[in-house]
This record gives structure tokens, sequence and C-alpha cells, in this order.
């Protein structure tokens, strides 16, 4: 079959893969001059990386390691020491270490350690926390109706522990608060990381994602006779007397036919596209549920190294919700001679909530994050910001809300030759790239499966 793929992030790729294997003809089509959606990476005029978001692979990304493995990259990526670490005012750091024994004892013993909780925290979670660790999916499902927050207050855990702990891995993994995140995600992911040591190791790659991923992706699926075209936006659909997809047509005039079509755009951009008649489907009706998180990149070259920390740090209480120092985690880029970098360090930073910086100029931005930096990072203090970018994205990752994961949407449509595949689509990894990757993978699979090819 000829398939046409609308959008070249990890699900437009994934789906790329899976079909381009079993002898399909695909193209994909993205309206950007990069590829690489949410975790697209450039050069800058001055050489250099400018990434969309800091972003790392889990040790629990069992899609994701097995299509980088399918690929050849297997190796751009490399693990660091398994252990949660959260920047602490004037340069102290504190730890949450997993202890040498299996799942959940790991988790346990090594909560029981960490030496930002108090006993009562310790006490609390363990014993508010239980039914996540012994839940099933069924379960997972049903707590949608509320926010993590209003979850963690019924079972009993300590406010201490919601505001230190759980604040920033909801930053993290949705870039929402506590108070607006669905239970069903956290409950979800700290079911899967708490009863899985490797689950939480994080991988950073040897460069940057373009270069160590998305790259080998592209390589991959062109080696196999797949087509990709960059500058071409999709601009609507032309149907059938079914209301299946005849050709799609692009902002350029330029119309394409296929077999069959996938969209593996960001939700905010396919709602843009759907046909009118579309919309007697509550499928796709059920679309504009979904609104997008507002999420903002800060990257900071300095001109000395400012920490030696080699991960992923968290932080409370700061415009930031995760950051690395990437002149470190990622060995192949941000060195010296390197654009900008000479030897000092470059901050990567997840600033989240972002909602409040959409409108703000960058300069603003930098001058906040700067603030927080010298509080963190006393050797910042002293040392020369040789540069700094800002990277907005006002729609990022589809906002994890009570409520809204019910509406999430299988990868077959109503329309016969239509299939979607993204991170928001039902998969149980939720929005991120492993989300995306598994989405991509059942898009392909059941495109197959349904046209029988």
């Amino acid at each position: 079959m000829k398939i046409a793929i609308f959008g070249a992030g990890v699900a437009g790729l994934s789906a790329a893969i899976e079909l381009v294997d079993r002898g399909h003809s695909v193209e994909i089509y993205e309206k950007r001059k990069i590829l690489g959606g949410k975790v697209s990476v450039w050069k800058d005029s001055d050489g250099d990386s400018i990434e969309s978001g800091l972003h790392i692979v889990f040790g629990g990304y069992a899609q994701l390691q097995k299509y980088l493995s399918r690929i050849g990259a297997e190796n751009n990526y490399h693990w660091k020491d398994h252990a949660l670490i959260y920047a602490e005012p004037d340069g102290k750091q504190s730890f949450f270490r997993k202890a040498n024994l299996p799942s959940p004892w790991a988790e346990v013993v090594g909560g029981l350690q960490a030496d930002f909780l108090t006993m009562w925290d310790k006490i609390s979670l363990i014993r508010g926390l239980y039914p996540a660790l012994a839940g099933n999916e069924e379960y997972f499902r049903s707590q949608d109706h509320m926010t993590y927050a209003e979850w963690h207050r019924l079972r009993g855990a300590s406010e201490h522990s919601l505001e230190k702990l759980w604040r920033a891995i909801a930053l993290a993994m949705n870039f929402i608060e506590p108070n607006v995140i669905s239970a069903r995600p956290m409950i979800t992911i700290f079911k899967y990381f708490g009863t899985d040591y490797a689950a939480t190791k994080f991988g950073f790659f040897h460069k940057n994602p373009g270069d160590s991923m998305i790259e080998p992706m592209r390589h991959y699926i062109q080696e196999r006779g797949g087509r990709i075209f960059v500058d071409a936006k999709l601009s609507m659909f032309d149907l059938k007397e079914d209301g299946t997809v005849r050709s799609a047509i692009f902002s350029d005039g330029q119309k394409i036919e296929a077999d069959a079509y996938i969209s593996a755009l960001p939700v905010h951009s396919l709602k843009k596209v759907i046909p009118t008649s579309w919309l007697s489907h509550d499928y796709f009706l059920n679309l504009h549920q979904f609104s997008g998180s507002p999420v903002a990149n800060c990257q900071l070259w300095f001109d000395r190294k400012i920490t030696d920390t080699d991960n992923l740090m968290f932080s409370q209480g700061t415009i930031f919700a995760t950051f690395a120092d990437v002149s470190i985690t990622c060995p192949g880029d941000f060195q010296n001679g390197d654009g900008t970098a000479n030897g000092g360090s470059v901050l990567s930073l997840v600033l989240a909530p972002a909602h409040q910086l959409m409108d703000l100029p960058n300069d603003v931005i930098v001058r906040l994050v700067m603030k927080d930096i010298h509080d963190r990072f006393p050797l910042s203090r002293n040392a020369k910001l040789l540069k700094s970018t800002v990277v907005k994205i006002p729609q990022s990752v589809y906002k994890a809300v009570p409520d809204v994961d019910k509406y999430r949407p299988d990868q077959i449509s109503p329309v016969g030759n239509f299939f979607l595949a993204g991170d928001y689509t039902d998969q149980h990894y939720l929005a991120s790239m492993e989300g995306a990757a598994l989405s991509g993978r059942f898009a392909a699979e059941k495109l197959v499966s349904k046209l029988g090819a």
C-alpha cells in the first residue's frame, strides 16, 4: 500500500518504521523544515544546538528502546546514576536513591532513607500510595475524575511530600501542577516505576535527540524506500462520497493520493484540518476535549562550570522544574568548541508551569531563571552568562486533567482509510516519547490489520 503520514515527530516516524519494514510505500509530510516534532533540535547561527525541550530515555521506555535498537541507535544514549536529585538553596542537594533490593522494596527502603522527607512524610506515603502500587489499569482509569492532589490527600499522604516530591514530578510529566493534573497519570506512572527497578533510570542522548534519535530514524526510513517531505503543511482533506479520504491538499495547493492516511499531528493541529462532516462522529468531536500544556525551555551558556552533577535534576520553588547541565550529560554536544560552548556549563531547563510566561519577553524570563540559578548554584554568582535562548511551546503535550482520559481515541478512526498516531491517543504510557512510539506502532499495526495488507 501507499501510506501518507502527516507529522514527523516520534509518533509519525515510529509508524513509518513499522510500515517500511512490512514493505509498504510510505510518504511522510512535515510542515516545518526540521523533523522531530516535540523533540526537534536545530542549529542557530552560532552553531549551537537549540532544543525544544530536555528529553531523556527512561528505563521504562521499552518500545522506544526497541526502536532505537532496530535503527542502530542503541548506543546513542547513556544511563546515569540511578537517583532522583533535587537542587536545594546554596548548592545543597537532596537525593532519593533506590535500595539494592527487588521492587517495590527498593523504592520503600530508598524512600525511608530520603533526606528531604520527614518521617511522617515517609510513613504517610508508604501507607497512602499502596493502592497505586497494587492497582491495575481499571483502577487507574477509575481515578481520572479527581486531581492528583485530591487523591493524595484522600489517601492521607502529607502536604509536605506533595509539595516537596510530587509537585516536581507532575511538572516534569505534564507541565502542570498536582492540583491540576489528573490522578490517573500520576498513579499509573507510580505503579510502572514503583514496581520495576530499572524503569526509573535516566538515559541521556550522547549528542541531542535530533542527532542521536531523529536522524537515525530518518536514515532508516529512507534507506528502505520511505520518502520524507518538509515544508509540507496539510491544509484539508478532499473526501469521497462515503466520507473516506480521496486526497490530501497542502497549503501550497499540492494534492496527494494514498491508499491510507495517518495523522501524527499534535491534537491541536489535527483539529484544524478535520472535515466538518466528520464531526458527526463522537470520535472526532471528542478531540475538542483536548488542549495543550504550555511549556518553555531555556538554555544558558556559562563561561565556567557551575555544577558537576552528571544527571537529571529536579527543583522545587523555582521557575524551572527539571534541568541538566548538558555539557556534562551529553558528551557529544555542547562541548568546548561547539558554537558558544567554551568548556563551561550549558544548562537546559524546563520551565513549568509556563502559562504565565508565554507573553513575557525572553530577557525577562532569563532574568527570572538566573535569579533561581544564583540561589541554587553559588558558583554561578561569579560566572559570566555567555548566551541564553528561550523556546516557547504554547501547546505541548495534552493537558492530562480530570475526565479527559476517557476521550483519548483509538488509533482506528470511523473513517475507513484514516488513522491516528500521537501520544494523546489511547495507549497506557500517556504523553511522552514512549507514548508517541507506542501510538505509532499501534497505528501501523491496526492499519495493516484492518486493510488486510
